[in-house]
């Protein structure tokens, strides 16, 4: 839901210096806070509920700590909304509004934060927004998950529970068949139409490439198949996650993703993500073609980014056999690629060091596309490896 213009007409509090900074009286909490722009949200956020949606202000706390619900408990919520109990004569949390600034995309991630601060606390429903959207959800017991809604509930629909939760409709990804792959003009369409898969100046085999794989990666019908290698162990296909990850070079990658819950080779648990997006030529300011990205994320708490650009347009070669190798030189941001070499020589079991660089694999581009087919299982495992070992390196790195 766009709630940009309802903000624009909510009053801010009153300004005032302290320190040389510009503070607002913050009405809830009664001090001055310095003025951010996820202060402002902040503000304008509870303001809205206040008196949009007949939040009474005395139920609206800013910035609440969860121990001051369950001891030792981490983390702090925006904003949380409360309703009185009579019985209990205390005041019970209801709704949990976490609250980003515009840049900031309200991605599952967002949505995840703000469902561990409800389940730590008990509350009923959960908000994010960045001041331009706005989605709320509320939890179903009988599924044990939270279903977004289709409009922003006021207090009384929030404590009396009067709202109708949407039929759950299960949307099968609908593929491409071969030829319509290879009809440009199609699948520069579909390509328009949404996050980019492929960049304009990616050569025709490669868009087609591409989007085949990108498909493949959406089509949820389709399990990668568990496996216990040497450097990782696939716990779950999580499916699908819309996400925000950024690399070192301060780009992001937003859109789409197939994560996989693994185990490393130490025996921690990571959440590996896998999605395909097209570069513009503007591209961070750099001057260059665009190109097609295969990228893979790590979640690593608070530090959660891109652990490899992978260049499809560089490194994909087109074998005469109508197969596609996956190569790699190694590169990892300003380190040395013998570094990653290194690496997967000494410990790489998907992947090796070949004549022609690091080989992730070969798939076959005749075909429709799926992960659990061998030979694109067998790919993803290997992107999977790969991104592994280099997490190693970058660790190594900081270390020494």
């Amino acid at each position: 839901m766009v709630i940009e213009d309802l903000l624009k007409n909510v009053e801010l509090p009153a300004i005032y210096k302290r320190e040389g900074k510009d503070c607002y009286y913050d009405t809830y909490r009664k001090k001055l806070i310095e003025i951010t722009p996820e202060e402002t949200i902040r503000q304008k956020v509870a303001a809205l509920f206040e008196y949009q949606y007949g939040v009474p202000k005395d139920m609206i706390l800013l910035e609440v700590p969860m121990s001051y619900y369950v001891e030792g408990a981490s983390g702090r919520a925006d904003i949380v909304i409360h309703m009185y109990d009579e019985e209990e004569q205390c005041l019970y949390p209801v709704t949990v509004i976490e609250c980003k600034n515009e840049k900031v995309f309200l991605t599952d991630n967002v949505s995840e934060q703000a469902i561990r601060y409800s389940d730590t606390i008990g509350a009923k429903y959960i908000v994010v927004t960045n001041g331009i959207d706005l989605r709320i959800a509320a939890y179903d017991e009988d599924t044990d998950q939270y279903v977004y809604l289709d409009k922003i509930l006021t207090y009384g629909q929030m404590i009396h529970k009067e709202y109708t939760l949407p039929e759950y409709k299960e949307e099968k990804e609908i593929r491409f068949t071969l030829e319509e792959l290879q009809n440009q003009e199609l699948i520069w369409d579909y390509n328009d139409s949404g996050n980019w898969i492929f960049g304009e100046d990616t050569p025709g085999a490669l868009r087609s490439l591409a989007v085949n794989l990108y498909q493949a990666l959406l089509d949820t019908g389709h399990k990668l198949p568990m496996v216990k290698r040497k450097n990782f162990e696939l716990l779950e296909d999580l499916g699908q996650r819309y996400m925000d990850y950024g690399n070192a070079g301060g780009g992001h990658y937003n859109g789409v993703y197939r994560a996989f819950l693994v185990n490393d080779r130490f025996g921690e648990t990571q959440i590996v993500s896998l999605s395909i997006f097209g570069t513009d030529a503007g591209f961070r300011g750099e001057k260059r073609n665009s190109y097609t990205s295969m990228t893979v994320a790590i979640d690593r708490f608070k530090t959660s980014h891109n652990s490899l650009q992978y260049n499809v347009d560089r490194f994909v070669k087109l074998l005469p056999d109508g197969k596609a190798a996956f190569l790699h030189n190694g590169q990892i941001s300003s380190m040395k690629s013998d570094e990653i070499v290194a690496m997967v020589s000494q410990h790489g079991e998907g992947i090796w060091v070949g004549s022609t660089g690091i080989v992730l694999g070969t798939i076959d581009i005749n075909k429709l596309l799926y992960l659990d087919d061998k030979d694109v299982s067998e790919l993803i495992y290997s992107f999977i490896e790969y991104a592994l070992l280099r997490e190693e390196v970058r660790r190594r790195k900081k270390i020494t």
